[in-house]
C-alpha cells in the first residue's frame, strides 16, 4: 500500500514538473517572439505602437513620425527608404505602410522581418490594425482596451450627429483637388458622422483619393470646406478661385482649418479629427 502511494506520489510529482516545464517553455516562447528592436516607417503606425504600450520596443521611426514627442525620430525616409541605414540599426522588426522600391523584399533578403500595413479603407480596418499590432508586439491587452475605447468614442460621436442634417463637405488635400472618398478611412469617418462627401460621386473607380474637377465641386455646392494643414492665407486664395464665390461654404465662410496630422493619419488621433468635425457642426 505504501509502495503504491509512493508510486502515485512520484507520478504526481513527475506530471507536475512536466506541467511546469511546459508553462515555462510556453512563456519563454511568447516572450521570445515579442520584438525588442522595432523600426516604424509610418507616422500612423508609430502613433499606434506608442498608444498600445510598445514604445519601449521602438528603437527608431521615420523622419515624419513627429508624435508622440518621445518617438525616436531619425533621418530615415518612409518615401525614399535606405536599406543600409535601416540594417545598421539592427532591427528585429520593421513595420511599413509604403512598400516603395519593394522595401519589404529587400529587407527580407537580408534577414530582417517586416510587416506591411497599408492605409486602411475604413474605421474598422484601423481597429483591426491596432489589434494585429498588439498581437505582434505582445501588447494584446492594451490594444484591446484601446479598441474598446475608440469604438465607444465613435458611437458617442455618431449619436451626436445622427439626427443632424447631412452636411455636404469638400475635403481638400492639396491645390490639385485631390480629396478622400468613402473608399478611404477619412471618407468613412465622414460617412459615419452623417456628412455627404462630394468626392464620393467622383470616385467611380473606388480609388479612395480621386482628383476632382473645380466644376464638380462648384456644382455640388458644399456647405463646409475642410482644409487640413492650411492657413487663412490659403483660405483667401480658395475664395478667389473662379466660380467659387457661388459655393455656400464660401458665401458663409465655412472653412474648417485643422491639424494635418490628425486628419491624415489612421492612429487613435483620427477620433480627435472626428470630434472637431462634430464640434464644428454644432456652431
Amino acid at each position: 500500500m505504501n509502495l503504491k502511494l509512493q508510486v502515485l506520489k512520484n507520478s504526481y510529482l513527475t506530471i507536475l514538473v512536466i506541467f511546469l516545464l511546459v508553462i515555462l517553455a510556453s512563456a519563454h516562447e511568447i516572450n521570445g517572439s515579442s520584438p525588442k528592436r522595432i523600426i516604424s516607417l509610418s507616422p500612423s503606425i508609430t502613433e499606434i505602437l506608442f498608444e498600445i504600450g510598445s514604445g519601449n520596443q521602438v528603437i527608431a521611426v521615420d523622419n515624419l513620425s513627429n508624435y508622440p514627442n518621445e518617438a525616436p525620430i531619425t533621418d530615415i525616409s518612409a518615401y525614399d527608404p535606405n536599406v543600409e541605414a535601416i540594417s545598421l540599426l539592427n532591427p528585429d522588426l520593421v513595420i511599413l505602410s509604403y512598400n516603395i522600391k519593394n522595401l519589404k523584399a529587400a529587407l527580407k533578403k537580408i534577414g530582417i522581418e517586416t510587416i506591411y500595413l497599408p492605409a486602411p479603407l475604413n474605421f474598422e480596418d484601423i481597429l483591426d490594425q491596432i489589434d494585429y499590432l498588439g498581437l505582434q508586439t505582445g501588447n494584446e491587452d492594451k490594444a484591446k482596451k484601446l479598441i474598446s475605447k475608440m469604438k465607444n468614442r465613435m458611437k458617442t460621436l455618431q449619436k451626436l450627429r445622427e439626427n443632424e442634417k447631412a452636411t455636404k463637405i469638400y475635403h481638400e488635400i492639396d491645390p490639385n483637388y485631390y480629396s478622400p472618398s468613402k473608399f478611404s478611412f477619412i471618407g468613412d469617418i465622414y460617412q459615419k458622422l452623417n456628412y455627404k462627401n462630394v468626392a464620393d460621386k467622383a470616385d467611380i473607380s473606388n480609388l479612395g483619393y480621386p482628383k476632382l474637377s473645380p466644376e464638380l465641386i462648384i456644382s455640388e455646392n458644399p456647405d463646409l470646406i475642410v482644409l487640413p494643414g492650411k492657413d487663412n492665407k490659403y483660405v483667401e486664395k480658395v475664395k478667389l478661385r473662379p466660380g467659387w464665390g457661388y459655393i455656400e461654404a464660401v458665401k458663409k465662410n465655412n472653412f474648417l482649418l485643422t491639424n494635418n496630422d490628425i486628419a491624415s493619419r489612421w492612429g487613435p488621433r483620427i477620433l480627435n479629427f472626428a470630434s472637431i468635425l462634430v464640434e464644428y457642426s454644432k456652431k
